[in-house]
């Protein structure tokens, strides 16, 4: 039998094999319309609030010449806006529209749908111990060295969605 930490990596193994297939399954509601690049951007300015190009492109680990392609791509679906910047006129940066919000939104709210689908399922007791089990994890992630992570050397491992 093996260790409780192997015990604990296959669980989360199995995990994310679940929460890629949820991944998998709302964007696949949405991939007519969006492509996963400027889902990242999107979700990006979501979490971060409007930022400039060069730094859209260093939170996706982009060239900012893909990064403003994509940008003018979602530019042009009405997601998102440039704006000068209110301290610095030359500044342009990118703000979510509201309905790149509710697009976001949207979505985020279909993977929970999922996911509460199946947490629904679980005895109250297991439900209490699955939040304190993750929330431990995410603690952990959050509090892991720059040098142990694959990211962003403050230690995000997926900057554009932590």
């Amino acid at each position: 039998m093996g260790s409780e930490q192997d015990r604990a990596t296959d669980a989360m193994m199995a995990v994310s094999r679940t929460m890629t297939a949820v991944v998998a399954r709302t964007f696949g509601e949405v991939a007519s319309e969006i492509t996963v690049p400027q889902l990242r951007v999107l979700v990006l300015l979501k979490s971060r609030g409007p930022m400039n190009l060069s730094t859209v492109a260093q939170h996706l680990s982009v060239n900012p010449s893909n990064a403003s392609r994509t940008c003018d791509q979602l530019v042009s679906s009405g997601r998102v806006v440039r704006e000068a910047h209110e301290r610095d006129r030359r500044n342009v940066v990118l703000r979510l529209t509201d309905e790149g919000a509710r697009f976001v939104e949207g979505l985020m709210a279909a993977r929970r749908a999922i996911l509460e689908g199946v947490i629904a399922r679980m005895a109250p007791a297991d439900q209490e111990q699955l939040a304190a089990s993750l929330e431990a994890f995410s603690a952990a992630v959050a509090s892991a060295p720059a040098d142990e992570t694959i990211g962003l050397p403050d230690g995000r491992i997926i900057p554009w969605l932590l």
